[in-house]
């Protein structure tokens, strides 16, 4: 699917908004949409996008678009590393929707994608076996469609499942190959990953010398061209243990537990190894005090990286109604942004959603207008727009915001995607609020009347006899 990095957000938005826009358009929108996500270091979910994308594709059976969506949401599940069992099964949906022996290019390419996300989803699951089945398939897949680079990236990964698996002759000897292609490319990132390859080889053989001057060579490379990696450090670490120089070791280590840190990502899982392999030095060294340590922090890593789901979230939606209601309003913003954060990591679309409309409904009755639109902006709008139960309710809220704070232009706008949104006839309340909005908008005081009226006869309906009196007091004499 193609990105098109110049096209304004808002006049995307227009275009999804637009009843004319067919269902193929709106499914490329969500796609470049989450594509624009990427970029966006502030926030980046692209997968507010991606995941009501994917619902468009599947119900309009857009087959193209839905293989495209599985591919980056499960490139997406992996790089978040929270689920790679939803990247199996992302993956292995866009897998059955490709003809197994296809002869057309992008379904060939597509197939390679997904066989490299299953075999990494497989990989992170500690299930060895079937990672390598699947790397050395998606090696194959990409060196038949003429991509060699790619190919030689997941035979790096083969070698270092092979390793895993104790069967050190065929990483050897898969190794020199790939060096060597990567040497002629000159890519000195990827022949220092080879090199760190060949240094748990070594430190397998016993060669615990030869094995620290080969891993120092990878950091230095790493650093000057500055993509020294926490896991180099920690195999640098785990070298000077074997040699017996505790002090460098546990020096490493702190370096690769720093470096963990500060990545954009936070690497929980060099995390734990860096922790645990920390507590085999103090063990050595007799310090059984700064071991316990060292392993209570990986235990504690540990459990956020396996973080249990948001299983009992009808209970904190719950909570948060209850708060509201009793005017707890920080109380209520505190669990929505637990169940925001939460969400977004396991990337549950739709409780991220709930999460952010209870955020809204919650700064609204504080009448918290910049926070109300704040919140709107950063919404996975895509998905509000396939929930009918509350898309008209969040717009008629933010359109009142937005004329509560001069931005006049901006709440017609809005008003005009409520009155153009077939489900505003079914909530005849929702109906009612949105004439309200039309009268703080309109500038023409003939226009101001009409709404007025609209607003009473709509709030009657609704069987709101006291919005439709305080309304009538409010306008009494004005228009």
């Amino acid at each position: 699917m193609p990105f098109n990095p110049p096209s304004d957000e808002d006049d995307l938005w227009n275009e999804f908004n637009d009843p004319a826009t067919d269902m193929a358009r709106k499914a490329s929108i969500l796609y470049e949409l989450g594509q624009k996500e990427m970029w966006n270091f502030t926030s980046r979910d692209p997968l507010k996008y991606w995941l009501p994308g994917l619902q468009i594709a599947r119900e309009h059976q857009l087959i193209r678009q839905w293989i495209e969506f599985t591919e980056v949401i499960t490139r997406e599940y992996i790089k978040g590393k929270v689920d790679y069992q939803k990247a199996l099964e992302m993956a292995e949906e866009g897998l059955g929707l490709i003809p197994e022996f296809s002869l057309d290019v992008d379904d060939r390419n597509s197939q390679a994608h997904l066989t490299w996300g299953k075999a990494v989803a497989y990989d992170n699951l500690e299930q060895s076996e079937k990672a390598l089945t699947y790397f050395t398939i998606a090696y194959q897949m990409y060196s038949d469609v003429g991509n060699e680079f790619l190919s030689n990236i997941i035979k790096s990964a083969a070698i270092h499942t092979h390793i895993e698996l104790d069967e050190y002759a065929q990483a050897e000897q898969m190794l020199v190959a790939n060096r060597e292609f990567f040497i002629d490319k000159e890519d000195l990132g990827r022949v220092a990953y080879c090199d760190m390859l060949t240094v748990m080889i070594m430190i397998h053989k016993g060669q615990h010398q030869e094995a620290l001057g080969l891993a120092l060579e990878v950091k230095s490379v790493e650093k000057q061209i500055n993509k020294l990696d926490p896991g180099t450090l920690r195999w640098v670490a785990k070298a000077y243990f074997y040699v017996q120089d505790y002090d460098k070791a546990i020096d490493h280590y702190r370096q690769a537990i720093k470096l963990a840190t500060k990545k954009h990502d936070r690497d929980l899982g060099e995390l734990v190894k860096a922790n645990l392999g920390l507590a085999d030095v103090f063990d050595a060294q007799g310090n059984k005090d700064e071991a316990a340590v060292a392993r209570f922090d990986a235990e504690a890593i540990n459990s956020r990286l396996n973080k249990p789901k948001l299983d009992d979230s009808s209970k904190l939606l719950q909570k948060i109604q209850k708060h509201r209601s009793d005017g707890e309003y920080e109380l209520a913003l505190q669990i929505t942004a637990e169940i925001i954060q939460n969400s977004s990591e396991v990337g549950n679309i739709s409780l991220h959603l709930r999460g952010e409309c209870e955020r809204l409904f919650t700064l609204f009755e504080k009448d918290d207008y910049e926070g109300v639109v704040n919140t709107w902006e950063h919404m996975p709008r895509a998905a509000l727009e396939l929930n009918d139960e509350l898309v008209i309710k969040i717009k008629n809220m933010v359109c009142h915001c937005l004329a509560k704070l001069g931005r006049s232009q901006e709440a017609a706008d809005l008003s005009n995607q409520v009155f153009s949104d077939i489900r505003l006839e079914q909530d005849k309340q929702e109906q009612a609020y949105a004439f309200e909005n039309r009268v703080e908008i309109e500038s023409d005081p003939n226009e101001k009347s009409k709404h007025i009226s609209y607003a009473i006869e709509r709030n009657l309906e609704a069987q709101n006899p006291d919005r439709a009196l305080k309304i009538t007091r409010k306008f009494r004499d004005k228009y």
